[in-house]
């Protein structure tokens, strides 16, 4: 439940959050100067975009590689186009990949010094301090830039030792038999969807081998730089630590802010041989347009040691409808569990369940408008199914509402599934003298007489009123069901039919048919019902109040209630039935001398005539306009990660999804994994850990720390798995999470198979506020509330900073300090 702030409550968050944003802003902008800039395109070579074998043989031909990798590239490529998109986890529909560019050369040759480099790809390294750190701090450091190395090298007392500290592809050219034995056999092609993608289009990467018995006590650092709008990066890792030896490598990565997307998906595989220590340090400081997508794993043997540190640096308006699958709710009341209508793969409209719904604090938005009418308001950031235009062709994709250009289509739902149900009456109350009958349950003419009333009925404390001519059509229709359903006498007063029924009146406000022209509202009930009854509803208002302009075919109805034909209208687009524009008609009555003029108001709602005949369809984007600051509401829908909202189809509300794991292989292995996530604005990190003991007297700790704000969204998903037989396995989980406001959010995933009784398995996990009570005690002593909020922050991500080496300060921890420390004081 949101906390009911009190106003001292108030004021103090207030002030927090002015600082943090303060402190946010000054990051943001320290991004762009730092990492967020972008380089001239000036490459040797550019694949075209998409994905084809075409693309594959291409790549592989240009890099000279042995007919075996071709083929493993091949294999990989049908595996990918086989794999269906993840369902769970992140959205990751709204990814393009005929849009992305999956080969990007950006020179001719590999530099043995920086100023071998052309000028632009050097400056970029410069600016990124990566040369300082080499000259200072590093045993070696490879740089890659788009798809390919462009540096590497390594120090001469290492490389005298053995140790190898190569890119991939001249690992595949200067050690093919040992890239062979190891390549692919621990993350294979079919291990996933994006493995395989990587498996088919990989280029660049490290490769490293420690012989036995070498201790590599500085750092190998590789550096990934992307650089292109809408580039696909893939480069492939493999590490190899022989029996007795230890290194620690680490790599940093960052892109420009581009406004389109580009798709970052690396595997890495470590071998980690017996009573050998591998570390592997990853700070990733993605802009967020880039898809993080990657997956890391480690086989450790005997007495290995294996840790991995990690650090991985929009909405709806409260009253927006949603059509579920049975009912039209307002999405702030739309509950985890609920079953909403939603757009599978197929152009199929099915029933989809509720993960999640998420309250954010008032924020701006905007009123997104189509040519037929249909309204919605929203975040900037949030998506919607779009038909685009490009040359002659339509691209069909997700766009925020911010992308939205002015002739784009917006996709609208049509015909819906039909899952009502008759609503089942239960009144028994008899007042009056003369004994009345009641409907058991709905049906298609009792609810048209509702319609009716809606439009021309009213009551008093004892009667109840049809405005209908003898002559109207609807006439006889109304006092039949009158006389059948409910066996009541009425009669003919001018243009009224009337009952005197005190029970009579009392059902139809049972029923919901309350208050007056101007208060009336459509029961909420109806939107339950089966399509037919919900369509006979809505034709008995038309009857009453509809009618049909001259030389037009098309019908309005009219009101001087306009909410109650936004409801009308909503519920039409449930019933795949074309509602248009509700429009205002004014006049002014002029009276006698001495008496103000009266100002008379009437709204009307506009239905096509043309009907709808398939699920989805298009109409041209009319405005997008601003509208203020509202409360807004997002839901997380399983499988197709998809809703309708106001009859318009939208998207849940960029993504890192990545979980290091380790397979505990040989006695007395063990695998320490520690992380970090940030999620600001528009970011939903979805990052874990993973530990699988197959042997005895294994242990492993799995620390995940998580920060959110401004909007982003961080979760934890984990596995601890002990195989039957594993004993004396000892393992520690923790998961802790600070949110910063309120419109941000955590989630914790976890999930442990222990299949051993002789085994000690911990699991915590905390999520929290800065609370005022560590405020007040910081400050008591002297600190600012800024400076009392950074120490708060830091102290929650020092588990993770002091396993940094202090050596690697230079770049690492100058990229923690960027992402983590300062975005949030």
């Amino acid at each position: 439940m949101p906390r009911k702030w009190k106003t001292a409550d108030m004021l103090l968050w207030d002030k927090i959050m002015a600082e943090v944003s303060k402190e946010i802003l000054e990051i943001k902008e320290g991004y762009e100067q730092k990492y967020g800039f972008s380089a001239p395109e000036n490459y040797s070579f550019r694949a075209k975009r998409g994905l084809s074998e075409e693309i594959v043989r291409q790549i592989s031909a240009i890099k000279g590689e042995p007919e075996w990798m071709t083929d493993f590239r091949l294999k990989a490529l049908k595996i990918f186009f086989s794999r269906p998109m993840p369902a769970w986890g992140a959205d990751l529909s709204t990814i393009d990949f005929d849009n992305i560019f999956y080969y990007i050369r950006p020179t001719e040759k590999q530099g043995k010094t920086w100023d071998d480099m052309p000028p632009e790809i050097k400056n970029t390294f410069d600016r990124l301090g990566i040369p300082e750190a080499e000259q200072k701090f590093l045993g070696g450091v490879g740089a890659q830039y788009e798809s390919e190395s462009v540096y590497h090298h390594i120090r001469k007392d290492l490389e005298q030792q053995g140790v190898i500290f190569l890119d991939m592809d001249s690992g595949l050219r200067e050690c093919p038999e040992i890239v062979k034995k190891h390549f692919g056999k621990i993350i294979p092609a079919a291990d996933n969807k994006f493995a395989a993608l990587n498996s088919a289009v990989w280029s660049g990467g490290s490769f490293v081998y420690v012989p036995e018995g070498v201790k590599v006590a500085t750092p190998l650092q590789a550096y990934f730089r992307i650089n292109a709008k809408n580039m696909g990066q893939f480069e492939r890792t493999l590490i190899i630590t022989e029996p007795n030896s230890s290194a620690h490598y680490t790599e940093g990565c960052t892109a420009p802010s581009y406004s389109t997307d580009s798709l970052h998906a690396a595997v890495v595989e470590i071998v980690a041989k017996e009573n050998s220590k591998l570390r592997y340090t990853t700070i990733q400081n993605w802009s967020n347009n880039v898809y993080n997508l990657v997956t890391k794993r480690a086989h450790a043997h005997r007495n290995a040691v294996v840790e991995w540190i990690d650090g991985n640096l929009g909405c709806l308006v409260e009253d927006t409808k949603v059509f579920t699958n049975n009912d039209i709710k307002e999405i702030k009341d739309v509950k985890e569990g609920d079953f909403v209508y939603s757009l599978d793969p197929d152009f199929k409209i099915t029933r989809q369940k509720v993960l999640a719904r998420k309250e954010n604090p008032e924020m701006p938005v905007y009123k997104l408008r189509t040519m037929n009418h249909r309204e919605v308001i929203a975040t900037a950031n949030h998506p919607f199914l779009v038909m685009s235009k490009h040359g002659n062709l339509l691209e069909m994709r997700w766009k925020k509402l911010d992308e939205i250009e002015t002739n784009d289509l917006i996709g609208l739902s049509g015909i819906m599934p039909d899952t009502g149900k008759p609503m089942q009456i239960e009144f028994n109350e008899k007042k009056g003298k003369k004994p009345i009958m009641y409907p058991k349950q709905t049906d298609d003419e009792f609810m048209w007489l509702l319609g009716f009333y809606v439009g021309d009925g009213y009551t008093d404390h004892s009667r109840l009123y049809f405005a209908v001519p003898e002559n109207d059509k609807s006439n006889v229709k109304v006092k039949s069901i009158l006389k059948e359903t409910f066996g009541a006498d009425f009669e003919q007063k001018g243009v009224v039919i009337r009952t005197n029924s005190v029970d009579l009146v009392a059902f139809f406000k049972f029923m919901g048919m309350t208050g007056n022209a101007k208060t009336k509202r459509v029961p909420k009930w109806i939107n339950k019902l089966p399509e037919s009854q919900k369509n006979a509803f809505i034709q008995g208002y038309i009857d009453a109040d509809g009618h049909t302009r001259k030389g037009h075919k098309n019908v309005s109805i009219t009101s001087v209630n306009k909410e109650l034909l936004e409801d009308i209208k909503i519920l039409a687009m449930s019933c795949g039935m074309n509602p248009m524009k509700i429009s205002k008609w004014s006049r002014r009555e002029r009276k006698p001398l001495g008496i103000e003029e009266k100002l008379y108001e009437h709204y009307f709602l506009y239905f096509s005539d043309n009907h709808m005949t398939q699920p989805v369809y298009f109409s041209k984007l009319q405005s997008i306009e601003p509208s203020g600051n509202r409360i807004t509401y997002d839901i997380e829908v399983d499988g197709t990660h998809n809703f309708i909202a106001n009859g318009i189809i939208v998207h849940n509300s960029k993504i890192t999804m990545k979980y290091p794991s380790v397979y505990l292989l040989g006695e007395g292995s063990q695998a320490n994994i520690v992380s970090v996530a940030y999620a600001g604005k528009g970011q939903h990190q979805d990052a874990g850990g993973k530990a699988i003991h197959m042997a005895k007297n294994t242990s492993s700790t799995i620390l995940s720390k998580s920060i959110s704000r401004d909007g982003g969204k961080t979760t934890y998903r984990g596995l601890l798995k002990v195989a039957k037989g594993a004993t004396g396995v000892k393992s520690n989980v923790r998961c802790d999470a600070l949110i910063l406001d309120n419109k941000s959010a955590s989630d914790t995933v976890p999930y442990m198979d222990v299949a051993e009784k002789n085994v000690s398995i911990t699991h915590e996990a905390t999520v929290g506020k800065i609370s005022e009570e560590q405020l007040f005690y910081l400050m008591a002593r002297g600190l600012a509330e800024s400076e009392a909020m950074g120490l708060v922050v830091r102290g929650f991500i020092e588990p993770f900073t002091r396993e940094l080496p202090m050596e690697y300060a230079v770049e690492l921890n100058r990229l923690v300090q960027m992402e983590m420390t300062g975005a949030v004081g």
